[in-house]
Parts: C-alpha cells; sequence; structure tokens
C-alpha cells in the first residue's frame, strides 16, 4: 500500500535540522559516486509547463520523481517516493513544503561548506514564502548574529521581518541591496526578480553569497561582473546550472566566467573539491535533495504513530 501524504501532513513533519542533516548526506553521497541526480525537463503546453525531475538514493533504497505543474492558476507539486529494491511505490506526497525546506537546507549546507565559521551576520534578499527557510537552514550550521532583509516587494518586507523575530532572529529591514548587505558575512538572494540587482558593491562585503531565485536562462538576480569577483563558484548540479542558471549563463556570455571552473556542491562535502577565497553558491533545486528529504519523511510519518491514508497503486 502506498503512503498519502498532503501537504499539511509534510508541512507538519519538517524539521529544518533535520532537512538540513539528510541534505547534507545526499549531496556527500552523490559527491561519492552514490546517488545519482537528473536534471530538470520542462514540456510547455498553451498556458501551462510541467516540470519533472528525479533521482535514484541507492543508499537509502529510494528513488523517486518530483513533479509540478506551472499556470496563471500558480504551481502545484508532487512528489512519488520508491522502494527501489522492489519498486513498490512507498509514498505520494504534497511537495512544495519540501521544495521550500530543501532549498534553504542546500544553502545551509554551502554555508556551512563554504563559510566555515562558527558564527556570522545574513543579508536576506527577498521577503517571499521560501525566503524564511533560508534563515532557518543557515541558523541551524552556524550562529546567526543579525538578519538583515532586503526585499523587491516592499509591501511583504516589514511583515517578513516581524516574522524572522518572531522566530528569535534580530530581523531588521533595508531600504537597498546596498543597505541590507552592509557588513554582512553571508548573502542569500531569493526573489524573482528578472532584472540583476546583486551588484559588485552589493557583496563588495560578503564572505559567502547563496543564490537561490530562479532557474530559467533569463532570470538572474546578481550581474556578471559581480559573479566574476568570486574565487569559487559553486553549483548543486553542474548540467542543470548550464542549461538553467542566467546568473552564471549571462556570466558566461560576458566573458566573467567560464564553466571549467564551476564546482559541484557534492565533490566540496565529500572532500574531493576544496573551496577556496570568497565563495559563491548557485542554486537550482536539485532532485536529490526532494527524494532524500521525501525517504526521511516518509519514515518519519511511519514511525509517528499517526494513521495516514494509503491506496493500492499496483
Amino acid at each position: 500500500m502506498t503512503l498519502i501524504l498532503s501537504e499539511q501532513d509534510v508541512q507538519a513533519l519538517l524539521d529544518m535540522d533535520e532537512v538540513v542533516s539528510t541534505v547534507e548526506e545526499a549531496f556527500r553521497r552523490e559527491g561519492s559516486g552514490e546517488a545519482a541526480n537528473s536534471m530538470r525537463t520542462r514540456s510547455a503546453g498553451r498556458g501551462s509547463v510541467l516540470s519533472v525531475m528525479h533521482a535514484n538514493l541507492p543508499y537509502l533504497g529510494r528513488a523517486g520523481l518530483k513533479a509540478y505543474l506551472s499556470s496563471r492558476a500558480g504551481s502545484k507539486f508532487v512528489l512519488i517516493l520508491y522502494d527501489s529494491n522492489t519498486s513498490v511505490p512507498l509514498a505520494v506526497m504534497g511537495a512544495d513544503f519540501i521544495g521550500r525546506y530543501r532549498t534553504g537546507a542546500a544553502s545551509g549546507v554551502a554555508t556551512k561548506h563554504l563559510y566555515g565559521k562558527r558564527s556570522g551576520k545574513l543579508a536576506i534578499m527577498g521577503s517571499g514564502k521560501q525566503a524564511v527557510t533560508q534563515a532557518l537552514a543557515v541558523k541551524s550550521v552556524m550562529s546567526v548574529d543579525e538578519v538583515r532583509v532586503w526585499s523587491p516587494n516592499g509591501s511583504h518586507l516589514l511583515e517578513f521581518v516581524r516574522t524572522l523575530s518572531k522566530a528569535g532572529f534580530n530581523a531588521s529591514a533595508w531600504e537597498t541591496p546596498g543597505m541590507a548587505a552592509k557588513g554582512a558575512d553571508i548573502l542569500s538572494s531569493i526573489t524573482s526578480s528578472n532584472d540583476p540587482f546583486i551588484t559588485e558593491e552589493v557583496v563588495r562585503e560578503a564572505a559567502h553569497v547563496n543564490i537561490c531565485g530562479g532557474n530559467v536562462p533569463s532570470h538572474a538576480e546578481m550581474t556578471a561582473a559581480a559573479v566574476g569577483n568570486f574565487d569559487t563558484v559553486v553549483v548543486d548540479d553542474l548540467p542543470q546550472a548550464k542549461v538553467e542558471y542566467g546568473d552564471l549563463i549571462q556570466a558566461v556570455s560576458s566573458g566573467d566566467f567560464d564553466w571549467e571552473s564551476a564546482v559541484e556542491l557534492g565533490a566540496v562535502v565529500a572532500g574531493r573539491a576544496k573551496p577556496k577565497g570568497r565563495t559563491l553558491f548557485k542554486s537550482g533545486g536539485a532532485a536529490i535533495e526532494d527524494v532524500a528529504v521525501a525517504s526521511m519523511l516518509y519514515e518519519k510519518a511511519r514511525g509517528s504513530g499517526r494513521t495516514y491514508p494509503n491506496v493500492g497503486l499496483i
């Protein structure tokens, strides 16, 4: 029988510390050749786009796929988790909250391995539904002394700062990206802006930056010149980055960056690559994150003692 987990069920099971640990292990295993990630593919129709991404994680005995349809009505996400030894579909679950948490967790893992210090100040660009998980994930791997926030959507900004304050952060709102980034050691950006606003000057003081908004070539949060100022550029999935990650694609086109110097996060976490100097992590979302987190949630749901719906799919 296949377990059915709604978005509300998933949300109730999620814990950022557990998600960060799970995502870190997924990248470590991928970097050691023990997990296979396949890049996102898309099918476009009139008024909608279907996106599918999948991964096989033999170390967990799990494989799975996430699919989501985006239209004028928004995006809806679903994940199917399989037992890779028996081929049985173990679970079907809502994957919106999984996406929010695993995106934040990837930034947390990157910050841990690329920034490497025990404390620092964080700047966040953006105030949407995924922004809070950026702060939670960084807090999971280090002490966050201060969170400085700017958002292209000013109507969300103050409410987001209040949300962070309620979560125990020393948070403040700022009028420009440069003002928010001033004095910050780490910067995480997750916006839907199509126009780059993170310039060389904005990130001049940052030791490490996570760029997480957008996974289409036309979308960039950071200017090409700013990308070129980093000593180490890390991505979650290199084949996917070459097709989707506008910040880096545009930097390659301008000559400020080349793909030969890009490093995958899995290689860093597995100890196969050594970052140096100022570091940049560009995240677009990798299926190994989704499947690993879904597997953790499946086991957690089974051990919770709560009764969830089951269906016979085969």
